[in-house]
C-alpha cells in the first residue's frame, strides 16, 4: 500500500474518532471496520506517530478533565462514561498513565495538566 494510502486512512479514521469519541464502543477495531479495513492496515496507518488507542484515550481524557474542571460537583464518574469511557477504572489509569497523577488531582489542576500531556 501507498504511503498516500495511508495518510488518508489516518485522517479519516481521526475525523472518525471526533465523531464517535463519546460511544464505548468506539475503538481500534471498531473504526477498521468503519473504514472497512483489516485492523492490521489501520495499524499501519499509525506507525510513526501515536496509535489508535492513544490518540482516542487522550482525546477522552481531555475532555473528562475539562468537563471536570468546570464542573467540580458532577462526579468523575459519571462524565468519564459520557465521554467514552466503559469503566471509571479505565479511566483512572489512563489518567496515571498520560497525566502522572490521579483523578481528583488532574481535576483540581484542571486544564494546566492537559497543557502538560500535549508536551508529553
Amino acid at each position: 500500500m501507498r504511503t498516500t494510502d495511508f495518510i488518508e486512512i489516518r485522517e479519516r479514521c481521526l475525523v472518525l474518532i471526533d465523531l464517535h469519541y463519546r460511544d464505548r464502543r468506539v475503538g481500534p477495531t471498531w473504526l477498521a471496520r468503519e473504514l472497512f479495513i483489516s485492523r492490521r492496515q489501520l495499524d499501519r496507518a499509525f506507525v510513526g506517530s501515536p496509535s489508535v488507542a492513544e490518540v482516542l484515550a487522550r482525546l477522552r481524557l481531555r475532555h473528562v478533565v475539562a468537563i471536570a474542571a468546570h464542573n467540580p460537583e458532577v462526579p468523575m464518574s459519571e462524565i468519564a462514561k459520557r465521554c467514552g469511557y466503559g469503566t471509571y477504572e479505565t479511566f483512572r489509569a489512563q489518567c496515571h498513565r498520560y497525566l502522572r497523577c490521579s483523578p481528583r488531582a488532574a481535576r483540581d489542576r484542571g486544564l494546566s495538566v492537559l497543557a502538560l500531556a500535549k508536551a508529553a
